[in-house]
């Protein structure tokens, strides 16, 4: 009984460091899920990098906003999300699989350490899928209106 509220204990505390970790680093780095929206994120950043006078920063920012207008393609956006998805799905898979060897055998605190492992994977999975979903969203955000001017 003490191993498991210690596992689940473990687990809360991982949880909880991934969330803030998460906002931690949502909070200090806006850069866009579509090719629009990392152009207009890099655009931020070249206006904060001119105010602060830091050229070197301006110019390399200006780099990366010229690869992206010459070679972003939000198709090819998409595949990759997609593609972390199948990654994080075939992680789950081989911690349910580990898990479930784990149980067979019997050994509570390798059961305890694979149930960690298999959390750990799932939100790694809610992740990208999450990723995903806000690429649509800021794609169909971004989507230019075809209005017509009489």
């Amino acid at each position: 009984m003490k191993s498991v509220i210690q596992a689940v204990s473990k687990l809360s505390m991982t949880t909880l460091a991934i969330l803030f970790s998460i906002g931690v680093y949502a909070s200090d780095h806006v850069e866009g899920l579509t090719c629009e929206g990392k152009k207009q994120a890099i655009e931020v950043e070249i206006e904060q990098a001119k105010n602060h006078n830091n050229t070197h920063k301006v110019e390399g920012l200006q780099k990366r906003l010229k690869d992206i207008n010459n070679h972003c393609l939000n198709n090819d956006l998409e595949e990759k999300y997609k593609k972390k998805i199948q990654e994080k799905t075939y992680k789950v898979a081989k911690r349910t699989q580990e898990l479930d060897q784990a149980k067979t055998k019997g050994d509570k605190q390798k059961i305890t350490n694979q149930q960690i492992k298999l959390a750990d994977a799932e939100q790694e999975l809610n992740e990208v899928k999450a990723e995903l979903a806000k690429f649509y969203k800021e794609l169909e955000t971004n989507k230019p209106t075809n209005s017509l001017i009489h």
